[in-house]
């Protein structure tokens, strides 16, 4: 009888732990940021292109986010807020149904998804995702900040600041860094690196030969220049051969866009092998150049053992724009007029080389 009694006692206990542990409420996932504020408007910019502003107020500050496109809808730009809560904000928001038709918010488990549909291919617009400081004088929060342009805008007029001296008559190979099958580095928001360094390489012909220049460039288009999947030996050695089918080429000019792992790695540079002195020269000029135009962090000239510049047989300089793997040096490679003015100031560094080392 007492082991039966044992038995039952043993049974219930079993019984109430199980029915303990099944009234245990559920925990919500946490999340660390919660929208507190939504505002949203257009304005035109210096050159009269229409942009539509959306701000999205945090609770708190460093929200981590990721921008990017879907290649089965074109017309829509998603941006996923980690651990982010949609809060008392609208599902759904009509936006200026010009240049963004309207937005919509949803949580993702932790984390919650704005996407933006636009009214023509996402392609055909320029925009920008950055985060901005809490504004007392305004009264806003720390926010991020997506804004989306009517059009790409044009960098393919002519103004006065590019009218330069000295290149006319010269023969300037520009190599594009990357292409095709090569990204070369991704940003946070998926900028890829090989069409920063095209679109910049090809506002830098342009400029180059408004001014009488022959401008020879190692692909403008997004391909490889070697072939897809080829070797880096092979890839790099296409593009040095480029360069070596114009024995008239008087300098060689790699555009690149710098990374590594730690986000806030930032600045300028631009290397060189030292074959001569012309090859620093020409480096030291275009990197003055550089940081007088965009504002960024000199982190000088290098002299550097890549392939591009150890197997040219001319004066041969590269360039790192800037860092793609710093969020707001990103947003700056992603802008046209930043792309612009990079290429106008490799442009008058190159001016400047010719005028010192004349013909």
């Amino acid at each position: 009888m007492k082991k039966l009694w044992c038995k039952l006692l043993i049974m219930v206990c079993c019984v109430v732990g199980l029915m303990g542990v099944s009234y245990v409420p559920a925990q919500a996932a946490v999340v660390n940021h919660t929208l507190n504020y939504f505002h949203y408007n257009t304005y035109k910019d210096g050159d009269g292109r229409n942009w539509v502003r959306i701000e999205m107020g945090m609770n708190k500050g460093n929200l981590e986010y990721e921008v990017s496109q879907n290649p089965d809808k074109p017309f829509q730009l998603v941006v996923k807020l980690n651990n982010t809560n949609r809060g008392d904000v609208k599902k759904n928001i009509g936006l200026d149904r010009k240049i963004a038709r309207y937005m919509t918010l949803k949580n993702d488990h932790r984390d919650m998804v704005a996407t933006i549909a636009v009214t023509d291919n996402l392609e055909d617009h320029e925009y920008k995702v950055y985060t901005a400081e809490v504004d007392k004088k305004n009264r806003k929060p720390y926010r991020l900040v997506i804004e989306i342009a009517a059009d790409k805008g044009s960098v393919n007029k002519a103004v006065g600041d590019e009218r330069l001296d000295g290149v006319e008559g010269h023969t300037v190979v520009i190599d594009p860094g990357h292409g095709g099958t090569d990204t070369g580095a991704i940003g946070p928001s998926r900028v890829k690196e090989k069409n920063i360094t095209l679109k910049i390489s090809q506002d830098v012909a342009r400029i180059l030969q408004l001014n009488g220049a022959n401008v020879v460039m190692t692909r403008d288009t997004d391909v490889d220049v070697y072939g897809p999947n080829a070797t880096d030996k092979q890839e790099l050695q296409a593009r040095v051969n480029v360069a070596r089918r114009h024995p008239d080429a008087d300098i060689f000019v790699s555009i690149h866009c710098n990374a590594f792992t730690k986000s806030s790695a930032h600045g300028t540079s631009t290397y060189y092998y030292g074959h001569s002195s012309r090859d620093s020269m020409l480096s030291q000029l275009i990197q003055n150049e550089m940081v007088a135009a965009t504002g960024l962090y000199d982190r000088g000239i290098h002299s550097a053992n890549f392939y591009v510049l150890r197997n040219s047989w001319i004066p041969a300089t590269l360039v790192e724009t800037a860092f793609i793997s710093n969020p707001y040096e990103e947003n700056m490679l992603a802008s046209a007029d930043v792309q612009h003015a990079m290429a106008l100031a490799i442009c008058k560094g190159i001016s400047n080389y010719f005028r010192r080392v004349g013909r």
